[in-house]
């Protein structure tokens, strides 16, 4: 299995020293809660429609300041973490990426690939088009196909513009819970203003925790009703692109169907969906087997975007 790439929720099988590693994902989480990024006029680009994805997007920093932020992240894992010089890892690795570059038409941007010698089943990309293989998942993978939908789907972060956007959200939703919190207080506050003494006292204290109170449900409610939902749509939207990418590159985008099947077979153990930031694995191969089918049914006119007809409209 995948671990997750957040901290919030670990899947089962990560050890804390992988957990670690791949928080390097949730490096943009940090960046916005410790108020590192700024939002400057030259960066503020607001709501944008993404090119691949289809989607509208709040993008309130540019991807060349995330870069900047990633580089040291990514020189840190690369130092805490034995890299691999094995070149039956890393000329793969090299070879599939620059496939699937190709296939994104960003082969002629600049990427970084390492290969981590661990037997942990994972993979990430950080900002800046830096790309992350453990071992042990390449190991897992039956072929060169099913790495390449490992590659397309990091990919698909990229083009997705998945870390700037999960930064604005962030950004935005914690000013929304700040404020929110401060109009609580305020109005449970009121009351105390009228009170003296002892009772004075005893309403202020009430109110302070109540307003902790308050802080935290808004807190918890933005990360299950936001965060987890919208980090498992850009999940879904980077099997979609990287099963695109697979095609135009040359590969069997149905391994990635398989390769999801073989996911779910080794994850029997997991957390409810709406508690992960990631879709379950069952329904991501559910999802990639009617994606690639409608694409193949459109002949000459497939593949060119992630739209799907509605249900019984296809």
């Amino acid at each position: 299995m995948w671990c997750n790439h957040d901290h919030h929720q670990p899947e089962e099988g990560c050890s804390a020293e992988d957990k670690e590693m791949l928080e390097r994902r949730s490096l943009i989480q940090g960046l916005a809660a410790g108020g590192v990024l700024t939002v400057s006029g030259a960066s503020m680009t607001g709501c944008a429609t993404n090119a691949e994805t289809g989607a509208k997007q709040l993008l309130l920093v540019g991807d060349s300041q995330l870069s900047q932020m990633a580089a040291a992240s990514w020189d840190d894992a690369k130092a805490k973490t034995p890299v691999s010089n094995d070149p039956r890892y890393t000329n793969r690795l090299r070879n599939i990426g620059g496939r699937i570059s190709r296939g994104a038409n960003k082969e002629n941007e600049a990427w970084d690939y390492a290969v981590f010698d661990k037997e942990t089943k994972n993979a990430f990309v950080l900002p800046g088009n830096r790309v992350g293989f453990y071992k042990g998942m390449m190991d897992f993978t039956d072929n060169d196909d099913q790495v390449a939908a490992i590659m397309g789907h990091e990919v698909g972060h990229v083009t997705g513009k998945h870390a700037a956007e999960r930064v604005s959200t962030q950004m935005a939703g914690q000013l929304a819970v700040i404020g929110g919190t401060i109009v609580g207080a305020s109005q449970m506050g009121r009351k105390c203003r009228t009170m003296t003494g002892r009772e004075q006292y005893n309403c202020q204290r009430a109110a302070q925790r109540n307003t902790q109170l308050l802080n935290g449900a808004l807190g918890m409610g933005f990360q299950l009703g936001v965060l987890m939902p919208f980090s498992r749509r850009h999940e879904s939207q980077s099997d979609l692109l990287g099963a695109k990418y697979m095609h135009k590159a040359g590969y069997d985008a149905h391994q990635a169907v398989k390769l999801w099947e073989k996911m779910a077979e080794n994850n029997t153990r997991r957390q409810p969906e709406f508690l992960s930031t990631h879709p379950d694995p069952s329904r991501r191969a559910r999802d990639l087997h009617n994606y690639i089918r409608y694409q193949e049914k459109l002949g000459s006119q497939g593949w060119q975007s992630i739209k799907m007809p509605k249900i019984g409209k296809a």
